[in-house]
């Protein structure tokens, strides 16, 4: 009989030790609920300290929704009891989940899981708009490994880390995230010119214009891809390509002025200024006040004006009549800029292109009134 009654003793003593450690476990959880996490804290960390309930899918359940509260938590002394509480908290949560062989505790799981993701990716979008890219790809990367916990796959996140990636020029995480969204045929034709512009960065023609041909495929009517790869080939200095994809990017966004602009510039790249004019106007049409097309226009009657100017000056002293008809070609041209450029001094006075231009232009002309008045400006 005494061999049984010590038997029972040390079951019985077992049994209590579990018990109060399941206690301790199940108080935390009251604590947490009560919003007393600085008491909840102490007796989960012994609850997952303790061998008789470190094994419990439970505990770890709890040890997760409570670092999740500190480190969501907005009290400066309540967050400050663990720098790290989001990291545990996952942890836990993933402790939990494979502890929990039966899955009794999934739904629970899940639902603390998916706010533990969330918190993840608001501290991540705080991050970016800070500007700390770093940071935010750790943070938009553990709200992944959250979502991953419960086999939810949130493209929305991992776009989010390539942004982070691409604004931070940290290439090769921006590539990875890039062309992982692609396998996964995200529905965003953006991710097609985002990556293009990676490589582009890395001065990898090749294999932007390869992305660039794949997004064209997948969405042929999208001018965002049809102007990234206009841009690359204004990197190579391929006009002739540039023109012809501009026509086509002008077909898709008539009312864009900026398009007749670039058209107009690549016009003027190839000598061309016949045609680069008629596209300044036509930018000029959308946008009477655009200051760049402006400039650009003015630009192409100027530069012939200048020039000749420069060979007026350069004749032989007793070339005086030839001198003055070659004088007066170049006032006709640096007239026809007059207009473009006494606009886009009304937009920005302060531009010393504009103003050097208008110096140069009143002078020649004679226009000595006009001349003072800028000067005096």
């Amino acid at each position: 009989m005494k061999k049984y009654t010590i038997l029972l003793v040390i079951l019985f003593s077992i049994s209590s030790i579990a018990n109060a450690q399941n206690r301790k476990r199940n108080s935390a959880k009251v604590n947490l609920d009560k919003g007393k996490l600085t008491k909840a804290k102490e007796l989960i960390d012994i609850a997952v300290a303790h061998e008789k309930t470190i094994q419990d899918a439970k505990t770890w359940l709890y040890y997760g929704q409570i670092y999740a509260q500190l480190g969501a938590s907005t009290d400066e002394a309540t967050a400050s009891l663990d720098a790290d509480a989001l990291n545990k908290a996952l942890e836990g949560y993933k402790k939990s989940a494979s502890l929990d062989e039966k899955n009794s505790l999934f739904l629970e799981l899940s639902a603390n899981v998916l706010q533990l993701a969330n918190t993840f990716y608001a501290n991540g979008i705080k991050s970016f708009e800070s500007e700390a890219f770093d940071k935010a790809i750790d943070c938009f990367d553990r709200a992944s490994a959250s979502n991953a916990l419960i086999d939810v796959v949130d493209t929305m996140t991992i776009y989010a880390t390539a942004l982070s990636a691409s604004n931070g020029g940290i290439n090769d995480v921006a590539i990875e995230k890039y062309e992982q969204l692609i396998e996964m045929a995200y529905i965003n034709p953006v991710i097609y010119s985002e990556l293009a512009n990676v490589y582009k960065q890395e001065e990898n023609f090749e294999k932007a214009e390869e992305v660039l041909t794949a997004g064209r495929v997948k969405f042929p009517e999208n001018n965002g891809i049809l102007i990234a790869e206009i841009n690359i080939l204004l990197g190579q200095g391929r006009f002739d390509e540039v023109i012809t994809k501009l026509k086509r990017s002008i077909e898709l966004e008539p009312e864009n002025a900026s398009l007749y602009l670039a058209l107009g510039d690549s016009y003027k790249e190839v000598k061309n200024n016949e045609e680069a004019v008629i596209y300044y106007q036509q930018a000029l049409d959308i946008n009477p006040d655009y200051f760049l097309a402006l400039y650009n226009l003015g630009v192409v009657y100027y530069s012939r004006a200048f020039d000749l100017n420069m060979k007026a000056n350069n004749l032989p002293f007793d070339k005086t009549e030839e001198y003055k008809i070659v004088m007066a070609e170049a006032n006709v041209y640096f007239l026809k800029s007059l207009p473009y450029f006494e606009h886009a001094y009304t937009i920005d006075p302060d531009d010393s292109d504009v103003v050097k231009a208008l110096r140069q232009i009143y002078t020649s002309t004679k226009q000595l009134e006009k001349l003072k008045e800028l000067n005096n400006n």
